[in-house]
């Protein structure tokens, strides 16, 4: 279910009682309120991390299930059109944000690892505030300055 690497968010399992997830891993860096009731709650796991981690817990305060946002099958549901705040309840906060006021244009940035590190951008219409395009990057140089 989970990618190796995070003990404590792998210990987690589905019917868990919330509390349970807030001693393990501590309080969520944000949650989201959903219609249903239930809510989502949201573990980046720093600037230089690859991982986010999103518990659904449900109305009852049971932990439906825990993912990791950083891969593909979440990046792939990113589409033209989506507000800032979609984005953001799907991958969770960005690594960085940067602004390009020539093309209007905001670019999201999160890190992540599939073989070997990438970035995931997402570039949004400033002013309409609504994802323009997304784009895929290796990453050249590692964190010490050498070449991956």
């Amino acid at each position: 279910m989970l990618a190796a690497g995070c003990a404590n968010f792998a210990a987690i399992s589905a019917g868990d009682p919330a509390q349970n997830v807030a001693a393990r891993v501590g309080a969520p860096d944000t949650v989201w309120k959903n219609a249903d009731g239930s809510e989502t709650w949201e573990y980046p796991q720093g600037p230089t991390g690859v991982q986010t981690f999103m518990i659904d817990v449900a109305p009852d305060q049971t932990v439906r299930q825990v993912q990791q946002v950083l891969s593909e099958p979440y990046f792939s549901r990113v589409q033209a059109g989506m507000s800032r705040e979609e984005v953001r309840k799907l991958l969770g906060r960005p690594k960085e944000v940067w602004y390009f006021p020539m093309r209007d244009e905001e670019v999201w940035t999160w890190r992540y690892l599939d073989n070997q590190y990438k970035f995931f951008n997402v570039m949004f219409d400033r002013t309409e505030g609504t994802v323009k395009t997304t784009l895929r990057l290796d990453e050249i140089f590692g964190g010490r300055g050498g070449l991956h």
